[in-house]
């Protein structure tokens, strides 16, 4: 039995969302592409909480929840990243965990609030 987690292909995120998160009508799409097909996710507005210390978040939940009826070949993770200083960002990662694919063109209004620009792009691995 393998016990070692497999992961698809990664890509991370730059902005920090281990904060308190407001979205509203006017940055709430948020927009990428996975081989070519994109695909716009709207999240309800409200504001989300993310708690680095509990590897918690109310916003990866209500991206996930936005996202579930559009078959989007991906799901959504929290990372945890260490600089000068501990933070949280957003990793979409492609439910297939052999082959490499590409994950790109993030845009929306909420672009900058989720996501950012692509930190990492991590091939899959074991």
């Amino acid at each position: 039995m393998n016990d070692i987690a497999a992961y698809g292909q990664q890509v991370w995120g730059s902005v920090d969302i281990n904060k308190e998160v407001t979205i509203t009508s006017s940055n709430n799409t948020f927009t990428f592409s996975v081989d070519d097909t994109s695909y716009t996710i709207t999240l309800p507005t409200g504001t989300y909480n993310t708690i680095r210390e509990l590897h918690s978040s109310d916003l990866i939940q209500a991206i996930t929840s936005a996202a579930s009826s559009l078959s989007i070949p991906v799901q959504f993770r929290l990372g945890g990243m260490h600089y000068d200083q501990k933070y949280n960002v957003l990793i979409i990662e492609h439910t297939d965990k052999e082959d490499e694919h590409v994950l790109d063109n993030f845009t929306g209004s909420a672009n900058d609030t989720l996501f950012g620009t692509i930190k990492f792009n991590l091939a899959p691995r074991n």
